[in-house]
């Protein structure tokens, strides 16, 4: 997949993807097993649009690339690109791309009663209560985290 470059901060890279580049991966007809293995089929069947795939919203859609360890444990590594889609509304338990007093962080949204935190997910971090003191923006949810097998 190939991603163009359009900004960054100290904590978040920005990309655009381009769909050019992500149609038509061969993809085979049927599924894999994830536990005994299984018959393999000798033949590719379809061919899999990436962009269709990921991309639900193109004009509000972009991918951000990672930086740190604090959703480690929602399986968000540092480097990994994440797919956000803006024109999506965030509900309870949401992963999203926040802007907190400026800065871009990745969280997920937990509502409780009147009050609204962002969760990281790794124990070494502490939520975040939203208050009103706080200048807060949503600036999309995330809906694919792309990384690399090990």
């Amino acid at each position: 997949m190939k991603l163009k470059f359009l900004n960054n901060n100290d904590n978040l890279s920005f990309y655009a993807m381009e769909n050019s580049s992500l149609n038509k991966v061969p993809m085979f007809g049927d599924s894999v097993s994830a536990g005994f293995p299984s018959p393999a089929e000798d033949y590719l069947d379809l061919d899999l649009n990436l962009h269709d795939y990921l991309v639900q919203n193109p004009a509000a859609t972009f991918c951000v690339r990672a930086n740190g360890d604090s959703m480690i444990d929602a399986n968000i590594k540092s480097g990994d690109v994440m797919v956000i889609d803006r024109a999506l509304d965030p509900t309870n338990n949401s992963i999203v791309l926040a802007v907190l007093d400026g800065e871009f962080t990745v969280k997920r949204i937990k509502k409780s009663s009147d009050e609204l935190y962002l969760m990281p997910a790794n124990e070494n971090y502490q939520p975040v209560k939203v208050t009103s003191d706080i200048d807060f923006q949503i600036w999309g949810v995330v809906t694919f985290i792309i990384h690399k097998a090990l």
